[in-house]
């Protein structure tokens, strides 16, 4: 399936190929040629294409030595966009997209990202006609790594990017051995993937357990943003005010083109003595186990025994009920009419992806046409209905790829109400199956 995120053509990408050729082609784009060591990069590849959006499979990632890498995750449905290319309409669609940090100063060559297409012919009829398969290869991009300016203060770890830094405790004053939890949060823009949290200073009489890191990024940011926290317990064995020096992290701020200390605030814990255990606390437990054992007197044999077969009844009837009720949700969704707001072409083609998939058919949106017959077939629904699904999958394919964006007028509607159709005959090789 052709997966597509929104994109805009940028100004500093580079093609494969002739813009003026009809066929497919790909570009290579960067967030930042000259980053520095240590900052983010986005690189995207995106896909052109006139009316019909290709497959793709058979992806080959491209080669990325001296960086750190990760692919951002794709969406599960993705959309193109109209987009103009020398006067040309075409349609544009993000197909891959990975967050680098350069890990060396000098030249990074990315290259080798392929991928193969397959742009399947009209059908005539029921005879299916062959894919056009290629290749596509997205061009070279060179990336030239700054070195971080001299001298790099003492106690840099890493950390580019603009930051605030807060140390947070959940009380000011508690017992001695009582628990105390703390975060250290490390808020703002820049490789918050990569970077490391300084240790918080405490006192020699707290005893804690390492630090659990959290990570809260921002899905839709172009420049990773969010936080990380490191969250601490500890338990202080000694009474008396202690006091939290300022926690220090040293950062680099790439606009600016300098390094700071951010500082956290430093606070006091009051700890005061343990309590001492009450007198019924240390009594022998002589009494209560006196009493426990007159308790169990109260339940023999055959009252546990009938109170086991209860629950073992009650438990039957409960999982069967649910069993029951997970049976008939499918069919009860697959009846339920479309609402005027899921008409349009993006939401019907998922509604009967959908459909198939309650009906038995894995993966709709991945089968050529050829093998969507086929998975028809094997769910046993009249011809009429076999043959329409196709058609409507390509009437919806027309309006959403068409590169002037048009939509013929009411044919939402009738698609509509052709799926609706649909819904009774894939209820019944649903139930069939």
């Amino acid at each position: 399936m052709l997966l597509v995120a929104s994109f805009c053509f940028p100004a500093n990408g580079e093609t494969s190929g002739s813009n003026k050729e009809t066929k497919p082609f790909l570009v290579s784009s960067a967030s930042n040629r000259t980053p520095f060591v240590g900052q983010e990069v986005v690189l995207t590849y995106t896909l052109y294409f006139k009316e019909q959006a290709p497959k793709i499979s058979d992806e080959v990632n491209p080669s990325l030595q001296g960086v750190w890498a990760r692919e951002s995750a794709p969406d599960r449905y993705m959309k193109s966009m109209p987009a103009t290319v020398q006067g040309e309409p075409f349609r544009s669609a993000v197909i891959k997209q990975f967050r680098l940090v350069p890990v060396q100063s000098g030249k990074i060559n990315v290259s080798g990202y392929s991928m193969m297409c397959a742009i399947e012919a009209v059908s005539s009829g029921i005879e299916e006609l062959p894919a056009n398969r290629f290749r596509l290869t997205a061009p070279d991009i060179v990336i030239v790594a700054r070195p971080l300016p001299e001298p790099v203060p003492e106690g840099f770890s890493g950390a580019v990017g603009t930051f605030r830094l807060e140390l947070l405790a959940d009380k000011e004053s508690l017992r001695a051995g009582e628990s105390l939890g703390m975060k250290l949060t490390l808020t703002g823009t820049g490789n918050l993937q990569t970077l490391k949290l300084p240790d918080i200073t405490l006192p020699e009489s707290f005893r804690q357990n390492p630090p659990v890191i959290a990570t809260a990024l921002q899905k839709e940011a172009a420049t990773t943003s969010g936080s990380i926290t490191a969250t601490i317990m500890a338990c202080p064995q000694a009474e008396g005010d202690f006091h939290i020096p300022a926690t220090k992290m040293v950062v680099f701020n790439p606009d600016s083109r300098q390094f700071s200390t951010l500082l956290s605030k430093p606070f006091t814990i009051k700890v005061s003595a343990a309590p001492l255990p009450l007198e019924s606390e240390r009594a022998p437990l002589k009494s209560s186990d006196e009493k426990n054992g007159k308790l169990s007197t109260l339940f023999s044999k055959p009252a546990i025994a009938l109170l086991l077969l209860l629950t073992g009844s009650a438990l039957f009837l409960a999982v069967k009920r649910g069993m029951n009720r997970a049976k008939k949700l499918p069919s009860d969704n697959m009846t339920e009419p479309f609402a005027d707001s899921e008409k349009s072409a993006g939401k019907l083609k998922q509604q009967l992806f959908a459909l198939l998939e309650e009906a038995g058919i894995k993966s709709p949106g991945g089968l050529t046409r050829a093998e969507l017959n086929n998975a028809l077939q094997a769910i046993a629904i009249p011809d009429e209905a076999r043959s329409s699904i196709p058609e409507l999958l390509d009437s919806l394919d027309k309006i959403l790829f068409s590169p002037t964006g048009e939509k013929e007028s009411g044919s939402l509607e009738k698609i509509a109400t052709e799926i609706t159709g649909l819904l009774k005959v894939l209820k019944t090789a649903s139930s069939s199956r």
